[in-house]
């Protein structure tokens, strides 16, 4: 399980002083032009106690006369990220609508989402953005909001096609919004948007000094378009008085005095992204050409991970993109020589060594010199091939409802089967001949044709929920084992699991396999509070609370999609008084604990959280600080097999569980490490029963 990220975790990060090099923020290497810093400097020492002109007078003065434009024509914020808000509060407001493209900088609908506006997204052409695709968007929006040139893609629009955007937003009454802030890297060919201002049009253009100018750290921006826009910019502002502080006036106001430096850091920057992107050429690395000062970079496999060991194994931050929406890429600065060469080597020597989550596992995934596994019992190639065929049969007719009725009773008709699946009949006779052939259910002739389950056709029904899991939920990761492998494809980018079918599998898997030990277990367990690790749409925690009034339950949730499906079956049980419901990373919680809960129950997730970090000792003495007052902990999850050890025939699920995960890159650890976790925290094992399925373990933990 991963944190979910938000906007101010994406500047909330890695502020330390211990070598690491700072390719995540699109900073500029090269700094201010020569005497900025004297300047604030002397403005520091001789003004700080006085409060900065609210007006920015001088500051707005002098960026009218670089622009070109009366003064009027001009504001100034606290970076080019608080004009996107005013901007927002401004022009938009509950009802209205705003329109983005997906995968860009998120401060666009969160403005609109603090503006009370609805939010219409429109998705990339292409890695660029689609001019075509925002124009059909534009009835009834207020505000358009385009990344130009794009964050994090790197591309820019022709001038055409800012054309083509700003004259369609004038047939709708809506406003663009150009944000260039990284304009000055890619030239005056691509400032179509500010000759428009100049030129009369009505659209505002946003730019910072944060990138290029190389004043980052002291937050100035602004605004230009026409006096009536700017005018409603600037009475939001003054909300907010001094939003741009002394410092920040004056350094900008210096460094328009020096009007060239632009052009030394845009010339400087070009070679250095020529360079950077020859190094990926060399290594086989695939990225998107940039005119920006930052290049969009497709990981060789997971980003998350790959950010991750960039920043372990080599002290060099990247970006992520997988909150823009792009998992399996991430953001590289363009820096100095020297930073490229860092950078390019150390990619390099990712790419030569093994997997560090890797080397942690011990199923499938591991490392090569961490298990080894005995060769088996031969399944003939007939059998795996008539095996694949049936395992489709026994997810189709899973879907289709077939086996229900075929389990509750003795035998049915095959026209009641084809009236209750509302399917066709030759297609459905066709798959329980298939189920027939390989000893699951028998088709008896007579009057009426009739379909009873075989004993093994029986077990296959308890077990039907691993073919939904692996069927439904990973049918694309295995049939796309290998492009993964090639890395031509990324896990999370254009190769996924379906997460809805997995829960149904799992919960298949559970109902039928698990619940009971589940039950029996909890019998013996006295508790009036409980929290859900992974809680799902809540149906754990609506079965342990619903039968007695008195207990109280905390679900807690990464995902979002599943936090509102509980909250939503909360409260249909009415149960929100005594339910609450969490959407967030439980390791995340670096402040707020849950006092009272005595009982902390998790299943089928400990493989993610022990990944997450790293650090399953830490991860289990982390959930005893957020649960202070927890007297049991209750775990089931699925470690990794004995696989030396094994004898006779493969099991069911195994081997496919711990295949997806190592390409999935979450280490299967085994029930050695679950248990040294357990012990590190000061947790006892009570009781520890097999659940169900293969290597699957259900442990009571006591911290008494």
């Amino acid at each position: 399980m991963s944190s979910p990220s938000t906007l101010h975790a994406l500047h909330h990060e890695h502020e330390r002083g211990d070598g690491m090099l700072r390719l995540h923020c699109n900073e500029n290497p090269y700094g201010p032009p020569p005497g900025v810093i004297a300047s604030v400097t002397k403005e520091l020492e001789g003004r700080c106690a006085t409060y900065p002109d609210s007006e920015a007078t001088v500051l707005r003065t002098r960026l009218a006369e670089h622009l070109g434009v009366p003064s009027d024509m001009v504001a100034v914020g606290n970076g080019a990220d608080e004009l996107v808000l005013l901007v927002t509060l401004a022009s938009a407001g509950p009802g209205q609508t705003v329109v983005v493209t997906e995968s860009t900088f998120p401060g666009y609908a969160a403005s609109a989402a603090v503006a009370g506006a609805t939010v219409r997204k429109v998705p990339l052409l292409d890695n660029h953005v689609p001019a075509a695709g925002l124009v059909a968007e534009l009835d009834g929006a207020r505000l358009v909001f385009v990344c130009n040139p794009h964050n994090p893609t790197g591309t820019a629009l022709a001038p055409a096609a800012v054309e083509e955007i700003i004259t369609a937003a004038e047939r709708a009454g809506a406003v663009p919004v150009f944000d260039e802030a990284y304009m000055e890297f890619a030239g005056s060919g691509y400032e179509h948007a500010l000759d428009a201002v100049r030129a009369g049009r009505r659209l505002l253009v946003l730019r910072t000094f944060s990138k290029a100018w190389g004043l980052a750290a002291l937050r100035a921006g602004y605004a230009v378009g026409p006096a009536d826009l700017v005018a409603g910019i600037q009475e939001v502002r003054r909300a907010l008085p001094f939003n741009v502080n002394r410092l920040a006036q004056q350094a900008a106001v210096a460094a328009l005095e020096s009007p060239d430096h632009i052009d030394e850091v845009r010339e400087r920057n070009a070679l250095e992204r020529e360079r950077l992107c020859a190094g990926l050429d060399r290594l086989g690395v695939s990225y998107v050409p940039s005119v920006t000062n930052f290049v969009m970079v497709k990981t060789p496999g997971d980003s998350a991970r790959f950010t991750a060991r960039l920043a372990d194994e080599h002290g060099i931050l990247v970006r992520d993109l997988t909150f823009f929406g792009r998992p399996g890429q991430v953001r590289v600065t363009v820096g100095t020589s020297e930073e490229t060469d860092r950078f390019c080597e150390a990619v390099g020597k990712l790419l030569a060594s093994p997997n560090s989550h890797a080397a942690r596992g011990h199923g499938l995934g591991g490392a090569r010199d961490v298990i080894s596994v005995p060769t088996l019992e031969a399944v003939t190639p007939e059998s795996l091939f008539n095996g694949y065929i049936g395992a489709n049969v026994v997810f189709a007719l899973t879907r289709l409802g077939v086996w229900e009725p075929l389990s509750a009773q003795p035998a049915c008709t095959l026209d009641s089967l084809v009236t209750a699946t509302g399917t066709d009949s030759t297609g459905l006779t066709a798959m329980l001949r298939v189920a027939a052939l390989l000893g699951y259910v028998e088709l008896r002739q007579g009057d009426t044709q009739t379909v009873a389950l075989t004993e093994t056709g029986r077990e296959l029904v308890r077990m039907k929920g691993f073919f939904t899991w692996g069927v439904g939920g990973y049918n694309d990761v295995l049939r796309g084992l290998s492009d993964l492998a090639l890395g031509t494809s990324v896990f999370e980018g254009d190769i996924d699991r379906d997460g809805a079918m997995v829960a149904v599998g799992s919960g298949e898997v559970g109902r039928a396999m698990m619940l009971p030990l589940e039950k029996e277990v909890l019998a013996s367990v006295d508790f009036g509070s409980v929290a859900d690790l992974g809680c799902g749409d809540a149906t754990r925690l609506l079965r342990l609370c619903g039968g007695d009034t008195a207990r109280r339950g905390t679900g807690i949730e990464i995902n979002a999609g599943a936090c509102e499906q509980a909250v939503g079956r909360v409260a249909d049980a009415g149960l929100s008084d005594r339910i609450e419901i969490v959407h967030g990373d439980v390791l995340a919680f670096s402040e707020r604990t849950f006092p009272g809960v005595d009982l902390v129950s998790s299943f089928l997730m400990m493989h993610d959280l022990f990944d997450a970090t790293g650090d399953p000792v830490g991860v289990m003495k982390t959930l005893r600080r957020v649960f202070p007052d927890a007297k049991r902990f209750l775990i089931g999850d699925t470690v990794a097999q004995d696989w030396e050890k094994r004898e006779g025939p493969l099991p069911v699920f195994s081997a496919g569980f711990e295949l997806v995960h190592a390409f999935m890159d979450t280490p299967i650890m085994n029930q050695t490490t679950y248990e040294n976790a357990f012990a590190g925290a000061g947790l006892r094992v009570e009781r520890r029963e097999p659940l169900g399925a293969p290597s699957t373990w259900l442990w009571l933990l006591t911290t008494e």
